[in-house]
């Protein structure tokens, strides 16, 4: 089993993109998608929606959420980074002015020396680790998008409307790329 940690979990931009894309990962192993987030409301919305998106899509990963940094990284073989800006300095309470790859960096600590690391904030984030990779993916939604991703999810968790074609969406993405192309050496 490839234990996946996503850091950043209740990123309304990247959150949506990546469990669907996960949603649709049928590697040569299964996955362990642990979700961290400091703000516990949106790491339990995107729990259920990632719950919802993988039964939906058939998927038999394992689904974990954990506001523990220091659990979500435990032992993990990956880590998703899509903690941007603003949210590294509200809840990494970085200072303005404070380098936010350095702050991330810090978070990131308990991260075993052989995990791979994909940022999805591409060139604005570039953090001082090894096996690191970084893509800026999915686009930055516009504000009326980002206002209304959250009831959308609930609509899907709620199942008053179908996922199917949203899923369908991310049958090829950035990540499904990256976890097909990188070379695990776990067992």
């Amino acid at each position: 089993m490839l234990k996946l940690a996503v850091i950043g979990a209740g990123s309304i931009r990247c959150s949506p993109a990546v469990i669907a894309s996960l949603a649709n990962y049928y590697g040569e192993r299964l996955l362990e998608v642990r979700l961290y987030d400091a703000d516990e409301e949106r790491l339990d919305l995107f729990d259920r929606f990632a719950r919802v998106c993988f039964a939906s899509g058939q998927a038999p990963h394992v689904v974990f959420s954990t506001p523990d940094i220091e659990e979500a990284l435990e032992c993990v073989d990956a880590a998703l980074v899509q903690v941007g800006t603003n949210c590294a300095r509200k809840f990494l309470e970085a200072k303005e002015g404070d380098p936010v790859p350095a702050a991330i960096a810090s978070l990131l600590q308990p991260l075993p020396p052989s995990a791979r690391v994909l940022s999805l904030f591409g060139e604005r984030l570039v953090l001082p680790i090894e096996n690191y990779d970084s893509i800026d993916w999915p686009a930055e939604p516009d504000e009326e998008v980002r206002r209304a991703t959250p009831h959308q999810i609930l609509r899907w968790i709620r199942q008053e409307e179908y996922m199917h074609e949203y899923l369908r969406e991310f049958e090829h993405s950035p990540v499904k790329e990256w976890l097909d192309e990188t070379q695990w050496g776990v067992e």
